[in-house]
């Protein structure tokens, strides 16, 4: 249960940060800080990883390394929520062709 918690929280945290309007702002203070706020991928590392710690979400299970699991269970969660992301825009996004 704590698997689809983890998948929910950060798919909505990563897109809330993403086009939230205060948010906004600081992604436009810096070309760096511009890349990391339009990359799925890369916010979603972070915010999956800091809500793993809470969640006691570990992908490692039978082994435990303090951070190193959180770590990578933020790097796994956050690959499975970008390839989902863009295989749902593959397959009911729209393009506009000019």
């Amino acid at each position: 249960m704590n698997w689809l918690a983890l998948g929910a929280v950060g798919g909505l945290l990563v897109w809330t940060l993403q086009t939230s309007g205060p948010t906004r702002r600081i992604w436009q203070l810096h070309p760096f800080l511009g890349e990391f706020g339009g990359c799925d991928f890369c916010m979603g590392c972070w915010v999956y990883a800091l809500l793993a710690w809470p969640l006691a979400v570990n992908v490692l299970t039978p082994v435990y390394v303090p951070v190193v699991s959180e770590v990578v269970t933020g790097i796994v969660f956050s690959f499975v929520a970008h390839l989902t992301k863009i295989g749902w825009k593959v397959r009911w996004g729209v393009e506009v062709l000019e």
